[in-house]
């Protein structure tokens, strides 16, 4: 006997083979799909069989299955000297960004590193006592930090107390022996710390975000020749074994950097030039790399200026310096470009801004002593940049990570794909944050429906579609919550794409045109994106960001062949 089914499902079809003709009423039979979703017992075989075809009987499913995105965060942190301050304004504006990540339930793992990779020429030969913390090999080398900041040694006062504040309680850290947090389809290895919201009376888990602010509080123990640049590609390339499974096969990257002075990433080959022995230096004589501390080193030795660098005072026209020993930009750009296609790749960075070629001052003082040695970037009152509502935090003269945020260029619409933010504006830390978050939670709410919808006779799919509370995912969309149906020029798109993501030009110009918030059901052309099967899910009018605390229901019918 010829028999079928009508599935109704909160997010995702069922999974049963085949499809038939379209049912006999359309628009009875649609209306049917939000009286039924809301109480299935109410649809007697007679009413089902009037709207929707003879011989058929009715299932009702809540079966989830949504077409998740693996994305994995790198957080590169500076833990030098002058960090403290940095850190705890940083991670006090981090919670809307795991916000943003809970509610977008995409599975994602989120890793910290810190910029400290040492000095020392070679394992096991130190430069001695006068090379204080940066008297290493390798440091931290890129490898992911897990540790509370409260079992951290060697931090300063101040970063006690703000690490008190950020983690009283240490158990929050991955509880799998992982060095990385990870939610992976609604489980994560870090302790729960369950919230309720007095208003919606809504739970949210706090642990990744407590676990985040534990691990990522990295202190102002690290080496002051700072190298984020370098931390960042040996925390993905894949040389340290405890990093292992942080990084997935076919996931978005997000590597987001954390500074307050410019990177120092030291070529291998001129790692002596880090030696901490030193001369004094006449202004009037050619400098060499001994004429500086260390630190200032990083600034002089890859920078010149209109003015000598031997003498202390306001510095104009610094451009950088030829056959320097640090890094090659272009290095970490081709990694960063190999690594992951543009679609699948987002870098930030919360740095000194201006830099120096935008006009950011560059100041030199002179303290501790008159001798070249005792040279120093400005880093409070004459620092590149200063907070205007925290003292505590300032940033110094930077150069190379704006210019590396520019080798990846812009976008179509002329943005620069690496956005930057000053790190002396921590009341911009949570746009900046959320701006991140946007971008690499893809806007487009797809779902795999691997049992296809019914199709009117137009050929339009008969289903409600509409974004409802988080809270309540399995909930009906009002009329006032449905969205209609996008034109049939944005839904070919989807199909269209390699990754059918928000940013994709050919879907953005596809549905550009749309006048309002509308949603597509397609089948599937792509091989690694619901083959054989259905492409579901919202479109924003004019490319906006899903609304926060909401997510996609789908209400579908689909007549079935036995």
């Amino acid at each position: 006997m010829d028999s079928r089914s009508i599935l109704l499902t909160g997010v995702m079809l069922g999974s049963l083979p085949g499809c038939v003709s379209p049912p006999v009423d359309d628009n009875a039979c649609k209306d049917l799909i939000a009286t039924c979703a809301s109480n299935p017992k109410s649809c007697d075989e007679g009413s089902v069989q009037a709207s929707c075809g003879t011989a058929t009987t009715l299932t009702f499913e809540t079966d989830i299955w949504r077409l998740r995105k693996d994305i994995d965060v790198l957080f590169v942190i500076d833990n030098s000297s002058t960090m403290a301050a940095k850190q705890k304004a940083f991670l006090q504006k981090v919670p809307l960004f795991v916000q943003r990540l809970e509610e977008s339930r995409m599975n994602y793992h989120i890793g910290i590193v810190t910029s400290d990779i040492g000095t020392n020429v070679q394992p096991g030969v130190p430069w001695g006592s006068s090379a204080g913390k940066c008297d290493t090999f390798e440091g931290d080398d890129g490898v992911l930090q897990h540790t509370p900041c409260s079992n951290r040694k060697g931090l300063s006062a101040q970063a006690r107390s703000a690490c008190a504040e950020l983690c009283p309680d240490a158990s929050f850290v991955p509880t799998d022996g992982r060095r990385f947090i990870s939610r992976v389809d609604g489980v994560s290895n870090v302790p729960q710390a369950l919230s309720k919201d007095p208003v919606t009376g809504a739970s949210t888990n706090l642990g990744p975000l407590k676990a985040l602010q534990c691990m990522a509080f990295v202190g102002d123990d690290g080496c002051g020749v700072t190298s984020p640049l370098e931390a960042s590609k040996r925390a993905v390339d894949g040389h340290r074994a405890e990093n292992s499974g942080f990084l997935r096969a076919n996931s978005r990257l997000a590597v987001i950097y954390l500074a307050d002075e410019d990177d120092c990433s030291v070529q291998m080959a001129r790692r002596d030039q880090t030696n901490p022995a030193v001369r004094n230096c006449d202004p009037l004589m050619p400098d060499s790399y001994d004429c500086y501390n260390v630190e200032y080193r990083c600034f002089s030795g890859s920078v010149e200026c209109n003015e000598g660098l031997l003498t202390p005072g306001v510095k104009t026209g610094c451009k950088e310096r030829a056959n320097n020993y640090l890094e090659p930009l272009v290095r970490y750009n081709r990694f960063f470009g190999n690594l992951r296609p543009q679609s699948k790749l987002l870098l930030s960075g919360i740095w000194t801004l201006p830099s120096v070629s935008e006009g950011g001052q560059v100041e030199v003082i002179q303290s501790g002593g008159t001798a070249s040695p005792d040279l120093s970037l400005a880093s409070s009152a004459g620092a590149a940049c200063r907070s205007s509502s925290n003292p505590m935090v300032t940033g110094q003269a930077q150069l190379r990570l704006s210019r590396f945020a520019k080798m990846f260029g812009t976008d179509p619409t002329g943005r620069q794909i690496v956005p930057e933010v000053s790190i002396c504006s921590p009341d911009d830390y949570p746009k900046a944050m959320d701006g991140i978050v946007r971008a690499i939670v893809p806007n487009l709410e797809l779902s795999c429906l691997s049992n296809p919808p019914a199709f009117d006779a137009s050929g339009k799919p008969l289903c409600l579609v509409g974004e409802v509370d988080i809270a309540d995912p399995g909930k009906v969309p009002t009329a006032e919550e449905t969205i209609p149906l996008c034109t049939a020029a944005c839904c070919d798109s989807w199909t269209s794409v390699t990754i059918p993501i928000r940013n994709d030009e050919m879907i953005r110009n596809a549905c550009a045109t749309e006048t309002h918030d509308c949603y597509c059901a397609v089948r599937s052309r792509l091989a690694d994106v619901c083959p054989g099967s259905i492409i579901a899910g919202v479109w924003h009018r004019g490319n906006a960001p899903a609304p926060i605390g909401k997510v996609v229901s789908y209400r579908c019918a689909s007549t079935l062949r036995w």
